[in-house]
């Protein structure tokens, strides 16, 4: 058999993160050396200043879609050779600033149609996504182009004025957007919200901005909603605006809200094309008296309920409260297992990040307090029954064991545990209020 060199080129649109400079193309090639089968290096390249992405990674699967190498991160860094055999070979190829964020598949169980993970507590970053197929011809040297797509949107510029000084907090929120993506580029059917919370400007009266680094969502499905909502001690006002067309990837989103009283409501939208393939601008006037939903405010309180929730915890000075699962399932055996469920629930509204394994600390406060399963039950919400259930300690899986009745009960920890089918699995979530 004779020996052969293979070389990969990626022809992007610039992968720039929230930099307003124009951008034509990034490449990624792979040169090899003369006495490997094939070999991969990737190496970045724009025209402009914007940042580029700085991780790679590429899976080459063979005809019958099994994946027979990859290509790492440290790999494409160090220019580690990796070896393929002649013959048609399909690559798929994810690159983002900050691959870290992502749980990639693993070689041995991955598929095109695999999704791509987001790391618990880690959000997503800009991210591009490319496929293609070739033919290596045994002692030729092949070089394949793969036009690479950003499968995001990215928000920055978040402004809302004119808001009342009674206002101790603002928050935009957008959605439906896209939850989840896989690596072939479809999108799964499950939903999210981007959640937003602005701060006062201390340079203009009445003025609100975000702050904070960009953020990266996948687009809409369908038409989204933008929503304002504002909180004062005692109550949430909500405005809502329906956007007349879907906000589409490789777009930059800016929101400017300004609150108006004693006018008609006035809405405009915009489309630019500056940076990426363009700048949806949305520009929208809300009339004080055009509120969408108008809710009086209960404080959620540690060990109390709270919108069907039963309550953990409560941080009053940031607003924020840890919430339990309303019932709980077995079924963990894994690894695996775990992180599907966790990100398989729906989160409740004003939910800040994914649901959890409570800490070793929350599971003993929950199993102290809460009310046990009984014949004088009457909404399991709130309650717990008796048995193990997971936790963590110091980022190491754990359990409590609740034994007893609502008249005695005892509480065993453990603080090095493995999965049983048996143990209970409910987990938390914080929320803002």
């Amino acid at each position: 058999m004779k020996k052969q060199k293979f070389c990969y080129a990626a022809v992007t649109a610039c992968v720039g993160l929230c930099s307003l400079g124009s951008c034509t193309q990034e490449e990624m090639a792979y040169q090899g050396e003369e006495e490997d089968i094939s070999k991969l290096k990737v190496m970045t390249r724009t025209d402009d200043e914007s940042s580029k992405p700085e991780e790679g990674k590429i899976y080459i699967f063979n005809q019958n879609n099994v994946c027979i190498d990859t290509i790492s991160p440290s790999a494409l860094r160090d220019n580690t050779p990796t070896r393929i055999k002649p013959g048609t070979v399909k690559l798929i190829a994810i690159g983002s600033n900050d691959l870290s964020a992502y749980n990639l598949p693993y070689k041995s169980t991955v598929t095109d149609s695999s999704i791509i993970k987001l790391n618990s507590g880690r959000a997503l970053t800009d991210l591009i996504l490319g496929t293609t197929t070739t033919t290596l011809e045994e002692g030729e040297t092949t070089q394949t182009d793969i036009t690479m797509s950003r499968e995001v949107i990215c928000l920055k510029h978040l402004t809302a004025d004119n808001i009342p000084d009674d206002i101790i907090g603002t928050e935009i929120m957008v959605g439906p957007m896209y939850k989840n993506i896989k690596l072939n580029g479809k999108y799964t059917n499950d939903v999210d919200t981007i959640r937003i919370a602005l701060q006062k400007d201390p340079a203009k009266e009445g003025k609100w901005v975000y702050k904070g680094d960009s953020i990266f969502s996948l687009p809409s499905k369908g038409a989204p909603s933008i929503i304002l909502r504002l909180k004062t001690i005692d109550t949430t006002k909500e405005y809502t605006y329906q956007v007349s067309k879907p906000i589409t990837k490789n777009h930059y989103l800016a929101l400017d809200i300004d609150l108006r009283e004693g006018i008609k409501t006035y809405i405009a939208s915009s489309l630019s094309n500056p940076v990426w393939e363009g700048t949806d601008s949305i520009k929208y006037q809300y009339q004080k008296e055009d509120i969408s939903n108008e809710v009086s405010v209960t404080h959620p309180e540690a060990g109390g309920r709270y919108n069907k929730y039963y309550v953990v915890s409560v941080d009053k000075s940031k607003r924020t409260a840890v919430l339990l699962r309303r019932k709980g399932a077995s079924g963990v055996t894994n690894d695996s297992v775990l992180n599907a469920m966790l990100s398989s629930i729906n989160r409740p509204e004003w939910s800040i990040g994914g649901w959890r394994l409570p800490t070793i600390d929350e599971c003993k406060s929950i199993l102290s307090t809460a009310r046990i399963v009984d014949e004088k039950s009457v909404d399991l919400n709130y309650e717990v029954d008796p048995g193990t259930y997971y936790c963590t300690k110091d980022g190491k899986l754990a359990t409590v064991t609740l034994k007893g009745n609502n008249t005695k009960r005892t509480l065993t920890e453990n603080d090095n545990s493995c999965y049983s089918a048996d143990y209970i699995f409910r987990p938390v979530i914080e929320i803002s209020y």
